[in-house]
């Protein structure tokens, strides 16, 4: 009754964090006449084929087409990446994606059950049902033992009653208190249990019981990027100056455009020491104001130069994300932004490379940044630009494969892999639908606590190996010695517990936490390479 209940619980968490995920769609929209005026309605009023009006901020009601405007679209509710994608008239927008930038009148092609978002939640609730559900092979044990027992009980004591009856009845007794499976029904739940609150403590919290067992099995990782191997989010690395303004004086300028924008770039500046006026964002090309009396530009190359008719300067031969400001005389400097690598993450691919694990990196970033990772990390296999069905579509080949697949994600567009993996890590920063659907929980954020778990996973295997060992070598010596009278039942509740109590003080050896490698308790963040 009591797992009935957990599963139970558990899947009503999940049902509940599914429905939130419907629920980014908004309430209502802004519908276009066929004059052109809007008009606010419900979003079940609104039919295939209507045109509505997107403003900035606003997240789109429906799949569409847009027919009008510029803008970047946040489409990391699907791919996982941070970075908003231009999108121009005759691109298509999905449902639930946030606009960013520029207003957008949009076709709509597809609603309701139709859309891209519900399709990632008819994923989820089926690779759910497709997840293999492992038998308590313990339990199962002690309930033929016991079955055993009982039957020997019983035919031990009609042969003691022709023999002795004054005897009979204390040597079934013996008997049964001899044999009672305390210790082989204790053997596995006490080892997960202290193994548990040990992962807990390490910042690894484990949602469902199958995890330690599981871990013991797996030959393939599968990782997501942005993250979850990388901080997720854009850092400055360096700047270039190309005129006679020094490093900080080029920031501060920058600073000043970005300070103005809605751009997940624009973090990477903080706060600037001057004020811009008249900014106004190109969507997918950069940001164009005035700081004082100088007219700058930040962004796209040819979008800057074009502010002074100057040559586009050569680019640099190094990885990151590129920006180039410039005024109306020339170039200024050059801005080389990127994501970080987590320190952890190269001693976690060690440890699957030391176990003979393959590695994947799977990708809704469809930049060469996915490569770059994986070649950094020395993963085996990396691809980019995946949609949520089409990571799903790797991890079923490798089950078909025979393969046992771990997968560490952290995004809505990670949920269908999480919920069918073999056995699946959300990071303790992921979306709540991913954090639900997963097996366990990284509360941490700290990578090296999976590799913590990879060893205590197997000492715990061990553990119950030995616990098992001891309760069936200990039951199965004492049924003979009960049976021939040579135990009393004073004895046998002795056995019993001293039985049980071995087993108990075996499992708690767990609750010592695994040596860690020398790190400070802050995982100190590096740049991806050049």
């Amino acid at each position: 009754l009591a797992g009935r209940y957990l599963e139970r619980r558990a899947r009503e968490r999940t049902a509940a964090a599914t429905a939130q995920l419907v629920n980014l769609l908004p309430a209502s929209c802004l519908r276009l006449s066929a004059d052109g005026q809007s008009e606010r309605i419900l979003l079940s009023e609104l039919r295939v084929g209507d045109h509505v009006l997107v403003h900035p901020g606003a997240i789109l009601p429906a799949d569409g087409k847009i027919l009008d405007g510029q803008s970047s679209i946040d489409e990391s509710l699907l791919t996982g990446e941070y970075l908003p994608q231009a999108r121009r008239p005759g691109d298509a927008v999905t449902a639930g994606t946030l606009n960013v930038e520029g207003a957008l009148t949009v076709q709509v092609l597809a609603l309701g059950q139709d859309t891209r978002l519900s399709a990632i939640v008819r994923l989820l609730d089926r690779a759910q049902a497709e997840k293999p559900r492992l038998a308590e092979i313990a339990d199962r044990a002690a309930q033929w033992f016991l079955l055993l027992s009982l039957v020997a009980a019983a035919v031990i004591g009609l042969i003691w009653w022709e023999l002795d009856s004054s005897r009979a009845f204390w040597i079934v007794l013996a008997m049964l208190v001899a044999t009672c499976p305390c210790a082989l029904s204790l053997a596995t739940p006490t080892a997960l249990t202290a193994a548990t609150g040990t992962l807990h403590k390490l910042g690894l919290l484990l949602t469902r019981g199958h995890v330690l067992e599981g871990l013991n099995q797996i030959d393939t990782v599968i990782f997501d990027k942005t993250g979850t191997l990388t901080e997720g989010r854009l850092a400055l690395r360096s700047i270039r100056p190309l005129s006679a303004l020094d490093s900080d004086q080029c920031l501060s300028l920058a600073a000043a455009l970005e300070n103005r924008s809605e751009h997940p770039i624009a973090r990477a500046f903080g706060r600037a020491p001057l004020a811009a006026e008249e900014v106004h964002s190109t969507p997918g090309l950069g940001l164009e104001g005035l700081v004082g009396e100088r007219r700058l530009r930040i962004g796209q190359p040819g979008f800057v130069c074009a502010l002074s008719d100057a040559a586009v300067p050569v680019m640099p031969d190094e990885a990151g994300q590129w920006l180039l400001l410039g005024d109306n005389r020339g170039p200024l400097a050059w801005f080389v932004l990127d994501d970080r690598l987590r320190s952890d993450a190269p001693a976690l691919l060690a440890a699957c490379k030391a176990r003979g694990w393959r590695t994947l990196l799977l990708s809704g970033d469809s930049s060469p940044m996915v490569a770059s990772v994986a070649f950094e990390l020395g993963i085996d296999e990396a691809r980019g630009g995946l949609r949520p069905d089409d990571k799903l579509q790797v991890l079923q080949q490798l089950h078909k494969e025979g393969r046992k697949v771990l997968m560490l994600g952290d995004g809505v567009n990670d949920v269908p892999v999480l919920a069918a993996a073999d056995i699946s890590v959300a990071m303790g920063s992921a979306t709540d639908l991913a954090k639900t659907s997963a097996d366990a929980v990284l509360l941490s954020n700290r990578l090296d606590a999976l590799v913590q778990a990879f060893s205590l996973a197997r000492r715990t295997r061990r553990v119950i190996i030995e616990n098992l060992l001891w309760a069936g070598l200990y039951n199965g010596l004492m049924l003979p010695f009960a049976a021939l009278g040579w135990i009393t039942p004073v004895w046998a509740a002795v056995g019993m517990s001293i039985s049980s109590l071995t087993v108990v003080l075996n499992a708690l050896r767990l609750t010592r936490l695994p040596s860690v490698p020398a790190t400070s308790a802050t995982p100190q963040t590096r740049p991806l390479p050049a």
